[in-house]
């Protein structure tokens, strides 16, 4: 994979497109876009038309990745709501606030719905426009690797922004930190500047970690031995999700250049080679292959009004089809035991106190 670079400016896309959305999004008619659903698949108190498929746990500030354990425990890593302190930072409008607190989590919800936090006091940087913090938590291995997202080069200077780390599942403890910060500022891989933005992570079969960077366009590898490599960059195409099939070929999920409606791709490489592209599709933010079924979440739908609410989809060479619509800003997505699909929503706030939880969607509604 050896794609020329050009320059970007991902993290500012991907925080724009939220702000766009947020303000958009209050002024269409979500009903017309929505699924039928059950009765408790309604977001609390706000009004809001329910959602497709069936509610697994609400009441969650800004839930992000989403996964399965071995013992069949649904994994959310919650960025959070905040905290009660202010912090005050440079901005092209002039300074903009955020709270922060350390309301960041990583929650387990068994198969019987009993919710408990598995992790909890996570830094938490609630923005109006989006919160930062806790991104993913995916096991592995008796490990959980935890993604932690960043706010920008305003707040480099805190260490733990744009960093990976491997948690024992047992213990707690610590067993790896990478620190993307550190990666970007060294080496610069496309040579223009610093911007990181550490955003999923997958594993080829001989161990080697992948991992998509949405603020520096690029993809990189690591190991223990080697350390983080560049093994591809792209323009201002934002990756946003990487997944690895069963032959080491790699799929890569785009939000998109220039928040264009059909900017969003899902790109698949073997051996070093672009094989295919799916294009036309809007704002990736997560893909899931399950075989040879590929889904990806969208996380907004481009009409005529605008921005509205996102959806699941399958893609493949005959086109793209939907799974699920109607959706309030869905971000990530698992398969579960059951067979069922697991979805995060609610990512980003359609109104003031909005919060967002997972639905249960059946992959064949």
């Amino acid at each position: 994979m050896n794609i020329q670079p050009r320059r970007h400016s991902a993290r500012m896309s991907f925080v724009l497109v939220l702000g766009i959305i947020a303000v958009l999004s209050l002024g269409l008619t979500f009903g017309a876009l929505a699924q039928e659903a059950t009765p408790e698949s309604a977001p609390p108190d706000m009004g809001m038309p329910p959602l497709p498929g069936e509610l697994v746990i609400g009441d969650l500030g800004a839930p992000r990745g989403v996964a399965f354990d071995d013992a069949g425990n649904l994994l959310v890593a919650v960025a959070g709501t905040g905290g009660e302190t202010t912090l005050s930072l440079p901005s092209p409008e002039g300074v903009s606030e955020m709270q922060i607190g350390l309301t960041g989590r990583v929650v387990s919800v068994a198969a019987d719905g009993t919710a408990m936090d598995l992790i909890p006091g996570f830094p938490s940087y609630a923005a109006p426009s989006e919160t930062t913090g806790l991104y993913r938590a995916i096991p592995r291995d008796g490990s959980l690797w935890i993604v932690f997202n960043g706010t920008g080069p305003a707040l480099t200077g805190m260490f733990w922004f744009d960093t990976i780390a491997e948690i024992d599942m047992e213990t707690r403890a610590t067993l790896t930190v990478i620190n993307l910060n550190e990666y970007e500022l060294t080496n610069d891989p496309d040579g223009r500047g610093y911007d990181s933005n550490v955003s999923d992570l997958a594993w080829l079969s001989d161990g080697t970690m992948l991992i998509t960077d949405a603020g520096c366009n690029c993809l990189l590898s690591w190991t223990e031995e080697a350390g983080l490599a560049t093994v591809a960059t792209w323009g201002n195409d934002v990756p946003t999700s990487v997944e690895v099939a069963a032959d080491d070929s790699v799929y890569v999920g785009f939000l998109g250049e220039g928040l264009a409606p059909g900017a969003g791709k899902i790109e698949h490489w073997a051996n070093g080679e672009l094989v295919e592209t799916f294009a036309g599709l809007n704002t990736i933010t997560d893909i899931l292959l399950d075989g040879d079924t590929l889904y990806a979440v969208q996380l907004v739908i481009f009409g005529e009004q605008g921005p509205g609410p996102g959806s699941v989809v399958t893609v493949s060479s005959d086109g793209v089809t939907p799974v699920a619509e109607g959706l309030l800003a869905p971000f990530a997505i698992a398969k579960g035991p059951d067979g069922m699909l697991y979805v995060s929503y609610g990512t980003i706030a359609f109104a003031p106190g909005m919060m967002g939880g997972v639905v249960r969607i059946d992959p064949g509604m």
